[in-house]
């Protein structure tokens, strides 16, 4: 018989790993100086979405390494426009 119950003082928490797409994501919210909520709007996906892969708890799709190609190169290209795309700053 295999006991399932934890223990009610320790919350549960689920192990990080720093993934590529972690620290991508890490780094791209860093330099672009957003919050979470702000993160997850500029990627267009729930907080909860962009936490998961930014914490390394799920992988993001091959298309979210894509995006950020694209927006990194409008940021480069046209950072006038970049401004306009990212939250709160129109």
């Amino acid at each position: 018989m295999t006991d399932t119950t934890r223990s009610l003082g320790r919350p549960r928490v689920r192990a990080t790993r720093a993934t590529e797409a972690s620290v991508t994501l890490s780094l791209v919210q860093a330099r672009l100086d957003l919050s979470a909520h702000a993160m997850a709007q500029y990627l267009g996906v729930p907080v909860a979405t962009f936490r998961n892969w930014r914490d390394g708890h799920r992988e993001p799709p091959a298309l979210l390494h894509r995006l950020l190609d694209v927006l990194g190169t409008v940021e480069a290209l046209a950072p006038v426009i970049h401004e306009q795309l990212l939250p709160g700053r129109k």
